[in-house]
């Protein structure tokens, strides 16, 4: 038997990519972070921009990496309930510099949304899921997922977290191909954008990718 659960959708928009989180280290804040900030910004820029960019191999890494950096800076904003991100992530990422195994993440482009109340030029998704099944052999079996999407101006980065290990998960968005592009596992250089999502809507399909998730034991 299988079930899918959902809770804690988040969802932001407005400043939250400036916005000062107290909870980091001054030498992490003025060092390695700082470093990845810096690194980044010739490939994330022209994305938030819209423009076309080539993204090689080691700019990929780079931009996954901040993309989780900000994943879990954003994370630190919300209350204990909704951290949906595992905790282990961020001495994980102070000691690795890199996204781990059990990740994927993408990047796609969007037009900036207009909402009720106006454009939004920057926007945060974390949504978690579950899925608990018996196998053959009559084990129980708990698996999780959270998905983390954010969007600035144009650009649109993704973070899969998926877990425990010891699983094959098929993690690969078939629907959404002609719209996104892996940057990790990292790929060949990329040439970015791809085709644009083209509403609300597409936005939210995206940013919700894993009902569809198969596990292999």
């Amino acid at each position: 038997m299988v079930s899918y659960t959902e809770q804690n959708d988040r969802r932001h928009t407005g400043r939250m990519f400036t916005a000062k989180v107290k909870a980091v280290c001054g030498s992490c804040n003025n060092g390695w972070m700082s470093s990845l900030e810096g690194d980044v910004m010739p490939t994330l820029l022209p994305m938030v921009k819209g423009e076309v960019i080539q993204i090689a191999p080691e700019a990929q890494e780079l931009l996954a990496t901040w993309t989780l950096k900000t994943a879990l800076m954003c994370q630190l904003m919300q209350s204990d309930a909704v951290r949906n991100l595992p905790t282990s992530h961020y001495a994980d990422l102070f000691r690795d510099r890199r996204l781990s195994g059990q990740m994927r993440a993408f990047t796609s482009y969007m037009v900036p949304p207009q909402y009720l109340n106006g454009e939004s030029p920057v926007e945060y998704r974390s949504i978690p899921s579950e899925v608990r099944f018996t196998s053959s052999d009559g084990l129980q079996h708990r698996l999780w997922a959270t998905v983390v999407t954010l969007r600035i101006g144009y650009a649109v980065l993704q973070l899969v977290s998926v877990g425990p290990e010891g699983y094959d998960y098929d993690l690969e968005p078939a629907a959404f191909a002609p719209y996104t592009e892996q940057i990790w596992p990292v790929q060949e250089s990329i040439c970015w954008p791809p085709r644009a999502l083209g509403s609300i809507s597409d936005l939210d399909q995206f940013a919700d990718p894993l009902k569809e998730t198969k596990v292999i034991i």
